[in-house]
């Protein structure tokens, strides 16, 4: 009987973890069923709008599991989209007082908090978790904080926690961003050397060059402005309509107007109408009128602009006196035509004006707004 027993014994604790194993799979299993039945409990009440009464419900239920988070998210997302900011706030709030959260999902929560702060207006308590989250290197947390010191016009804000995190800035928007912060500071503090601080960014932008070389040009200091403006030009050739003229000035006050014309040579290859006007102006010039018209007329069989046939009209009635007075009529027609295109436009959103913007007001993108392009554009 003893060994009977003895034998038994294995069988009798298998079967004790397996009834165990099952019971404790029954009694999660039933938890979940609870759960489930009341987060549907409480979306009924949100759906026959008896809302108060199903945040309540679904609050509590949070406190009773935070496998759930997505699903408040969800709903904290919901409550945004509708204007609710109140419970949307208080859903995150709640969210980051789970001690069972994890550090993904608190740095999830913590900015989704904050950018209900902004639309709250409680921009202070935005900027707080926000500060938080790039402390934590948090990289997503970047765009808001620059859109929200952009709004505030925080500029040393901002070039604070740059200069302090300077490694998370990789992206060429956000090193456009800390440049105009630099830029803006300078023309509050009229303090021009913060602006060569933004000359030394990984990525070159353009604002710091367009305003230390307008610095240099208003003081008549023509090398400086020659200098900026130049490697500007030769980097972005797109910029060019913001200061080409100014620029040219500034060779011709140094008798070195062949080297600007050199300079335009260079730029053929990738400049807009406005670059090849300007060598067809050349030309002209050296007496090479027939070469002008030929230039320009093949450029514009391969890119065709408005600008440059109103050009291309003007050299035509100079060359001809009999149509003169006709190409002129002509050319006022699309020359007031061109008045009422916008001659700035967003890469980013497509928002249009007549006014260069360094901050898009539509997209809050810094420097993406440039001379128009296209059939109406540079």
């Amino acid at each position: 009987m003893t060994e009977l027993l003895f034998l038994l014994l294995p069988v009798a604790a298998a079967y004790g973890y397996v009834m165990g194993k099952n019971s404790a799979k029954n009694q999660a299993l039933e938890l979940n069923r609870q759960i489930t039945s009341q987060y549907s409990k409480g979306l009924k009440f949100l759906l026959d709008r008896e809302e108060d009464q199903g945040l309540e419900h679904l609050i509590q239920l949070l406190e009773v599991s935070a496998d759930s988070v997505e699903h408040y998210l969800t709903l904290a997302t919901l409550f945004r989209k509708r204007g609710e900011l109140d419970r949307a706030i208080k859903i995150h709030e709640l969210l980051l007082n789970q001690p069972s959260l994890s550090s993904s999902n608190m740095a999830s929560c913590r900015l989704e908090l904050a950018q209900d702060y902004v639309l709250a207006g409680l921009l202070d308590s935005a900027e707080e978790h926000l500060v938080i989250l790039v402390k934590d290197s948090y990289v997503e947390a970047l765009d808001p904080i620059i859109n929200l010191y952009s709004q505030m016009r925080e500029w040393h804000k901002g070039i604070s926690m740059f200069e302090a995190h300077s490694e998370l800035f990789t992206k060429a928007q956000h090193c456009a961003a800390v440049a105009n912060f630099y830029c803006e500071a300078a023309l509050v503090d009229n303090t021009p050397k913060l602006m060569e601080k933004a000359c030394a960014l990984d990525h070159m932008t353009i604002r710091p060059y367009y305003e230390l070389g307008k610095e240099a040009f208003e003081k008549q200091d023509h090398v400086k402005a020659i200098y900026y403006w130049r490697k500007l030009v030769v980097s972005k050739t797109n910029t060019a309509p913001l200061y080409i003229k100014e620029l040219e000035q500034s060779y011709i006050q140094l008798n070195l107007k062949d080297q600007f014309d050199e300079l335009i040579e260079e730029l053929l290859c990738k400049g807009g109408v406005l670059i090849r006007i300007k060598h067809c102006q050349a030309l002209l010039e050296k007496g090479n009128h027939q070469q002008a018209v030929e230039f320009l007329t093949d450029s514009l069989k391969r890119e065709p602009t408005i600008r440059g046939f109103s050009f291309l009209l003007q050299l035509l009635g100079n060359n001809n006196a009999k149509i003169k007075s006709a190409l002129i009529e002509i050319d006022k027609l699309v020359t007031s035509y061109i008045a009422t295109k916008p001659e700035y436009q967003c890469k980013q959103c497509g928002f249009s004006s007549h006014k260069l913007y360094w901050l898009c007001p539509s997209c809050k993108h810094w420097e993406t707004i440039g001379p128009s392009k296209g059939l109406d554009g540079y």
